[in-house]
């Protein structure tokens, strides 16, 4: 009996020192997050394949293998297959996202609006730089500030390759929107202790950069008429007061906006304000200035009597304050009372 154990003890030690070598290893390339708002997890990369679960956006998962741009990946919940590696985001690029949203949350909204088709959101203005989500056709957006990025226009066909390609300018957009079908581990945003796992409806919010001219703007209707006839293309606007009328209070307006091509070097180069004529029930314009180059933000604030007043600076860091009263609008020089209040986020305008 002795003799069999002495023999049986090693070979089971064998055994199992080789089942420690060669189990299975899960190996990790890292981690990475989805930046779509939804990813098919494939069986495989074969055209015949099953689909095992759609990855949501801000979903963590950990890759296990590349292939070509197929990444193989294990989710939360531990299921493993492939997904297109375009649509996943590295960490460094998800905590560059998540800082932006932190900076634009005390930036006050400029005006709102919604994506005229598919719109990329880009870590920084430009075509080339990386993307952090994809907005659908019509989503709401607020905008926040504005930039100009070069844009390489592609050539012709039938051009021939030695021609240099035209650079244009373009206007970009620094805006606020949300994310569609977060998962609960991307909520980490909003919540401190999410149901790991768990897939929700909640929108998660993301900020970044978009082509101004993918985004339309949602104006009032006396904003929209009024510029029309200015010829003005609008930045900017807010609700400066409200003025009662027999069918209801009446907002008046102010307007930042520009004339001619996209990618100069001003936001806005003229002001508006419209104010509401009580007595021919509608619209007038009370305030002109033009020959400005003015920086957003714009900011809202209240002078010595409750007045409504405005403030930005211009190209030259010079802060300019100006002042409705009743239906007067008056620069506020040095020197002058201006408004005691600190000055705070401007609401943006609505219908």
């Amino acid at each position: 009996m002795s003799r069999r154990l002495i023999v049986a003890i090693p070979l089971l030690s064998l055994v199992a020192l080789l089942a420690w070598i060669f189990r299975p290893r899960h190996e990790s390339l890292g981690e990475a997050f989805v930046s779509d708002q939804s990813v098919m997890l494939w069986s495989s990369v074969a055209q015949v394949r099953q689909s095992l679960a759609t990855l949501h956006y801000g979903e963590k998962v950990e890759v296990l293998s590349r292939r070509n741009d197929n990444y193989r990946v294990r989710t939360a919940a531990g299921t493993v297959g492939w997904v297109d590696g375009r649509l996943l985001m590295e960490p460094s690029l998800w905590q560059r996202s998540a800082q932006l949203l932190a900076k634009t949350r005390s930036m006050p909204v400029q005006a709102r609006g919604r994506t005229k088709v598919s719109t990329n959101l880009r870590v920084e203005p430009g075509r080339t730089q990386p993307r952090l989500y994809q907005f659908a056709r019509g989503a709401s957006v607020d905008i926040i500030g504005r930039a100009v990025a070069d844009w390489v226009q592609a050539t012709d066909e039938r051009e021939t390759s030695s021609e240099p390609q035209e650079t244009k300018k373009e206007d970009w957009f620094l805006i606020r929107g949300l994310a569609s079908r977060a998962s609960a581990e991307a909520t980490t945003r909003n919540n401190e202790n999410p149901a790991v796992g768990e897939v929700t409806d909640q929108p998660l919010p993301v900020a970044g950069w978009v082509v101004a001219r993918f985004v339309e703007l949602d104006l009032p209707d006396a904003v929209r008429e009024g510029t029309a006839v200015a010829n003005i293309r609008p930045l900017a606007w807010f609700v400066l007061n409200r003025v009662p009328n027999p069918s209801g209070d009446k907002a008046q307006y102010l307007v930042a906006g520009i004339r001619g091509p996209e990618g100069q070097s001003c936001d806005f180069t003229m002001l508006r304000v419209y104010t509401w004529n009580l007595k021919r029930s509608r619209y007038e314009t009370a305030f002109i200035e033009n020959g400005l180059c003015g920086r957003l933000p714009v900011t809202l604030d209240k002078g010595p009597k409750d007045e409504p007043e405005f403030r930005f600076q211009t190209e030259t860091n010079e802060e300019r304050t100006y002042r409705l009263i009743q239906t007067v609008v008056r620069r506020v020089r040095k020197g002058e009372p201006a408004g005691s209040r600190q000055a705070g986020p401007a609401r943006p305008a609505t219908r």
